[in-house]
């Protein structure tokens, strides 16, 4: 575990980093079924289980923000091994404590040991001379992986509460020690010691218009996905199609991340952009009304997907334009923020006759925000850099 090899564009190198990529943010994956075990297991009312989701994403949002200052500088072998360590301690912590003050300060640490992780990982892919087709194959891995851990999670929940979720994520934190041993200690950039030499400063003002356009598009996504099992259950869908629902969701995240690697740059980003904006709301209408089970598959595969394709794009747009490497971790806080007040935003919006529906039109409205930056963006983008690649 000496942590010396170099970095490369490989493809076992970007599979080691996309192994470990899911794990930093697995938590906030899974939150449906947190927020179904704190209401069901432990009482909590509807915004006390948002509140606890919303301080792990604000933990994660302050690593990111802090990983801005040593992810360049410090081992990411030495990085990567505390916050594995951390992530695991904290959450098997947290399989031990009920009680909500004490849960909500577990859960902003356990935010910022996953943040710390999820940062180098970002900071790896971004470093890929292909990053969209990186980050899509980082996301066709997390697929895999929460398709795994959403399949487990109905039987953990019925036999070991929200505890055996928290296990769970303990587990897998230490099942990736092995992975050091291969890890990079540090990135492209770093080694190349003069990369700062291109300057990104006419293109901080799109990057910063990038962070929050990304920070409205997790409001939207974790906004509507926070409450996804609620949704499921208040239409009357027993509780193993919902899990069942969410699990091929993630089969679908996988589809949507394997688009992104296969098209790459190949279609620009204004088309994947836009479909991701139209599938979405779609999505959304799919279950504003009455709806069966079918609608439900479709309306949380549909979502899942795009989210990915959207991601994956976003971020292949934001590293183009960081030429630093440093903007780039930035996305993780941009994204845990808008991940951590999204839940905690549409809590009020639930309504005891209107149900779900204010939810749904805040997801499509911000949605639209977002799309609408970053076509902006890339719009710029390629009057900037003269190319079509951008």
């Amino acid at each position: 575990m000496h942590g010396q090899h170099r970095f490369n564009d490989g493809l076992a190198t970007t599979l080691l980093i996309c192994v470990v990529y899911p794990v930093g943010p697995a938590a906030t994956i899974l939150m449906p079924m947190f927020v179904g075990g704190f209401i069901d297991g432990y009482g909590y009312t509807d915004q006390q289980a948002a509140n606890v989701a919303a301080l792990e994403g604000l933990g994660l949002v302050v690593a990111s923000i802090a990983a801005t200052t040593w992810i360049r500088r410090v081992s990411w072998v030495r990085a990567v091994l505390a916050s594995l360590l951390a992530y695991a301690g904290l959450n098997a912590v947290s399989a031990h404590t009920g009680d909500y003050s004490a849960l909500l300060a577990l859960r902003f640490l356990t935010g910022i040991a996953g943040g710390n992780l999820f940062a180098v990982t970002v900071a790896a892919l971004g470093d890929n001379r292909a990053p969209d087709r990186a980050f899509g194959l980082a996301q066709a891995v997390q697929g895999v992986m929460m398709l795994a851990a959403f399949l487990a999670a109905p039987a953990l929940l019925e036999r070991f509460g929200v505890s055996g979720l928290y296990h769970m994520l303990a587990v897998a934190a230490l099942l990736m020690l092995p992975t050091l041993r291969w890890l990079p200690a540090a990135g492209r950039l770093r080694e190349a010691g003069a990369g700062a030499a291109v300057e990104s400063g006419s293109h901080t003002a799109l990057i910063w218009l990038g962070l929050a356009a990304s920070v409205l598009f997790f409001v939207n996504v974790f906004g509507f996905w926070g409450f996804i099992e609620r949704i499921g259950q208040a239409g009357g869908l027993p509780a193993e199609t919902i899990g069942a629902a969410l699990g091929v969701a993630q089969l679908a995240a996988i589809g949507g991340a394997l688009a992104a690697v296969a098209a790459s740059n190949r279609y620009g980003r204004y088309w994947p952009l836009l479909i991701v904006f139209v599938g979405q709301v779609l999505a959304l209408y799919a279950v504003a009304g009455r709806f069966g089970a079918l609608a439900y598959f479709a309306s949380t595969g549909l979502f899942q997907a795009l989210f990915i394709v959207g991601v994956s794009y976003q971020m292949g747009a934001i590293a183009e334009l960081d030429t630093r490497g440093r903007f780039l971790v930035m996305m993780t806080a941009a994204q845990g923020l808008g991940a951590a007040i999204g839940p905690a935003v549409a809590a009020p919006l639930i309504g005891a006759s209107a149900g779900y529906g204010g939810i749904l039109w805040l997801s499509a409205a911000l949605c639209l925000s977002s799309t609408l930056a970053f076509l902006f963006i890339v719009h710029r983008s390629l009057r900037l850099e003269g190319s079509s690649n951008v």
